[in-house]
């Protein structure tokens, strides 16, 4: 395929289109690929990808693979604007409350799958690379793409999200009846202004990294540095307090330095650097990030420190805005 992939892009040509995009993703993938087989897992999103092409988004013009999702670009003209946006978003309400159950009755499927799926929608003008006497689609990309990847994101944790600029007329009674309004701020979108976006009320919490500036974020660092002995000694689970409570408990880093070693020896001036797991939690309003320290230990040993070597531990997190 990468050769024949080659040889289209010696004929390839861009041109400009209008295209409604969905950008869909499973969400728990990651843990799910982790759990079961890799058999199991592309059976499972082969499983997927077909439905829907075949049932959610036929009238779609291209699919792209994305990992853990799919992104589908639906070509539109000016006469076929209205249907195709009000047909991408009833397909997309039907696709979040059908995909739990998406693999139910399929004879190859029989372990846990992700039941939540997140969906951003754009539309606009896109470039789209095309080869050939037939001209084969080879790829799309621009603003619009980058947008609807963007508000895939805030869809969490499921849910469907779409610019205002998205619909042609105002919501119809029966789907303002699922939408809600809000403004955020995007990166590399709305990083200074807001954009405007609906989104399912039911399913989609909107994150409050998305209610300020993007260039207003700041960071905060609790350090700690204790020796290898003082980390097998405390052992289970420490808990570290945080001053303030984190805009976004997903981007918290648990960072451990030590110092290097080779052939048992401790090297001057060089230190290793790596992020370990961790657990947030609120106790009794204290917003707390716990580190197990017998994985740390053990973890730590397997490097070569020795018992009297400090250790720095950082935990860094998105300050919540006053």
């Amino acid at each position: 395929m990468h050769r024949e992939f080659r040889e289209l892009l010696e004929k390839a040509r861009g041109y400009s289109e209008f295209v409604v995009v969905a950008s869909v993703d499973t969400r728990g993938f990651t843990a799910f690929s982790r759990d079961v087989e890799s058999p199991g897992v592309a059976m499972f999103v082969k499983r997927v990808y077909m439905k829907l092409i075949d049932q959610y988004f036929p009238n779609a013009s291209f699919f792209k693979p994305a990992g853990d999702g799919l992104l589908i670009t639906i070509p539109y003209a000016e006469e076929s604007l209205d249907e195709i946006v009000v047909q991408t978003i009833a397909s997309s309400l039907r696709l979040l409350v059908d995909f739990g159950s998406l693999c139910d009755d399929d004879p190859m499927i029989n372990f846990e799958v992700p039941r939540e799926v997140g969906i951003g929608l754009s539309r606009g003008v896109a470039c789209c690379l095309v080869s050939g006497d037939g001209d084969k689609v080879l790829d799309y990309s621009g603003r619009v793409l980058n947008l609807a990847s963007r508000l895939t994101e805030v869809a969490r944790p499921s849910g469907i999200v779409f610019d205002a600029g998205f619909v042609v007329e105002p919501l119809s009674d029966v789907l303002a009846q699922s939408f809600a309004k809000h403004s955020i701020y995007l990166k590399g979108i709305a990083q200074r202004e807001t954009i405007d976006i609906f989104y399912t009320k039911e399913y989609t919490r909107i994150s409050p990294v998305y209610k300020h500036p993007i260039e207003e974020l700041e960071w905060e660092t609790v350090r700690h540095n204790p020796q290898l002995r003082d980390i097998k000694k405390a052992g289970g689970w420490f808990a570290y307090d945080l001053p303030s409570e984190p805009t976004d408990s997903g981007k918290i880093v648990v960072r451990i330095t030590h110092p290097a070693v080779t052939g048992g020896k401790k090297q001057e001036g060089v230190v290793s650097v790596f992020h370990f797991p961790h657990k947030y939690q609120l106790v009794a309003g204290q917003p707390q990030v716990v580190v197990d320290f017998d994985a740390l230990g053990e973890k730590l040993a397997q490097n070569d420190v020795k018992t009297t070597w400090p250790v720095l531990i950082e935990v860094s997190y998105p300050k919540k805005w006053a």
